[in-house]
């Protein structure tokens, strides 16, 4: 016995038509014909009078009916919740700056659009804080790098890759250069992101290696602030490239870095056996469909 089977038994009995059943249940006549054939069987009783019309139900049916009703109820007020659920609610969702400002703007008004009654809590946190707040469940998901390789706790699935880039005023000496060395840019004042920033972490990290050492005369997570900073010739920034758009091109000049740095990816991060609901699996088909793929264009 099935559940299905039970759910086309309660429909033909209350409206005493197996085509009328299957139209509500957007199933073929056969269908439910097989599933009352196969409760038939198993429970060796006849369950409608198929001479009179339309169908009535015997006095084993009915006994049936009386049984089975609040189960298909039940079921029935199981998947008007979970509709409620998928229409309505709320959840948190962290992102580095730069994507909530740039990449998910667009996704999130998709969402909105096919599900206004949703309400989203966006943060915007630098790597090492939004790693701390999906381990923590203080959102539910994360739009950052991979999580560390021995870090167990998170999943993680990609959606784009980026690179490294320096930027720099136009006009820039470096701009002329290269294959720009670690060593190249130490003339020169830094401004780079802060140090829960993932690529600041690389940055710091291969400087120890290389025995390098720069003038950070500014740290900020906000990259458009970066830029700005930039541009006014206070310093040259390392920052990624998917924080890039074509009108920076016209007011900074860009180096590669990608010989210094390996590419890293952009994905969505969650905490390993956490319930996500149904609205929350909507929003990362939706915001994966949106950024999936992306690529920095950087020939300006």
């Amino acid at each position: 016995m099935e559940l299905r089977q039970l759910v086309s038994f309660y429909h033909v009995a209350q409206l005493r038509s197996v085509s009328k059943a299957a139209r509500t249940l957007a199933l073929g006549q056969p269908t439910v014909t097989t599933h009352l054939r196969k409760l038939e069987d198993e429970f060796e009783i006849i369950l409608f009078d198929r001479i009179k019309r339309p169908i009535q139900l015997t006095s084993e049916g009915s006994i049936l009916l009386e049984l089975v009703t609040p189960v298909v109820q039940a079921v029935d007020a199981l998947k008007t919740q979970m509709d409620y659920s998928e229409r309505r609610g709320s959840f948190v969702v962290g992102a580095y700056p730069d994507l909530v400002l740039h990449h998910l703007p667009p996704g999130i008004q998709a969402f909105s659009n096919s599900y206004p009654d949703v309400r989203i809590r966006l943060l915007a946190r630098p790597y090492t804080s939004l790693l701390r707040l999906v381990r923590s469940g203080e959102v539910d998901l994360a739009f950052c790098a991979p999580p560390p390789l021995d870090d167990q706790s998170l999943e993680f699935q990609e959606l784009f890759k980026f690179d490294v880039v320096l930027m720099t005023p136009l006009n820039h000496p470096l701009l002329k250069q290269t294959n720009v060395s670690l060593q190249d840019l130490a003339p020169w004042p830094m401004i780079l992101s802060g140090p829960e920033s993932l690529t600041r972490q690389k940055v710091d990290q291969e400087l120890r290696v290389q025995g390098v050492s720069w003038d950070v005369v500014l740290a900020l997570d906000d990259t458009e602030s970066i830029k700005r900073y930039v541009e006014t010739g206070m310093g040259v920034a390392v920052c990624n490239d998917f924080t890039l758009h074509l009108q920076d091109h016209d007011r900074l000049g860009v180096v590669r870095l990608d010989h210094i740095f390996d590419s890293s990816v952009i994905g969505v991060c969650t905490l390993k056996g956490k319930f996500l609901g149904q609205a929350v699996q909507n929003f990362i088909e939706v915001l994966s469909d949106e950024m999936r793929g992306y690529h920095a264009d950087l020939t300006g």
